[in-house]
């Protein structure tokens, strides 16, 4: 269905959408326009300019988005990246989830870059030590081994344990 599709890949196909590709052995795009599974296993469901890069992954949806890691996803939004193995970016704009088991959850060019870490919303934030989680709030880091950073704003943990984000004067 759909125009201008090639299904390119072994057992690889276009159901409808324009200008899609699914290059990848047993991959799918599934509507959408200039979307592309180029990965064996990959899938991109509808949005535009979507890209499954890496055997496994998904992009449901959105714009200019990209699950590159085995096992990756990338659920909505403009502009995300998926790149860990097993990694999540959930919505938002300009968000990457570099490390393996990790997610970005909304927001705005929020990077979760290490393993099993997690930014869950807000602007700027990064969660770069492992098992450490960002909640909401801007320019935060968590950067520390199962540290939490909580809302507010500049905060950094450097340590081991929950720290309230402070908020500006």
């Amino acid at each position: 269905g759909g125009k201008n599709n090639t299904a390119g890949g072994y057992y690889g196909a276009v159901n409808a959408g324009y200008n899609n590709a699914a290059y990848g052995e047993s991959s799918a795009v599934n509507g959408g326009v200039s979307n592309e599974a180029s990965a064996f296993g990959s899938t991109v469901n509808g949005g535009i300019n979507n890209e499954a890069s890496n055997p496994y992954s998904a992009v449901n949806g959105g714009k200019d988005n990209e699950a590159s890691g085995v096992y990756s996803a990338v659920n909505g939004g403009t502009s995300n990246e998926a790149s860990g193995v097993g990694s999540a970016v959930n919505g938002g704009t300009e968000n990457e989830a570099s490390g393996d088991s990790s997610a970005v959850n909304g927001g705005y060019d929020n990077e979760a870059s290490a393993g099993d870490t997690a930014v869950n919303g807000g602007a700027y934030n990064e969660a770069s030590a492992y098992a450490s989680v960002v909640n909401g709030g801007g320019y935060n880091e968590a950067s520390a081994y199962g540290s939490t950073v909580i809302g507010g704003e500049g905060t950094i943990a450097y340590q081991n344990y929950s720290v309230e984000g402070k908020t500006p004067e």
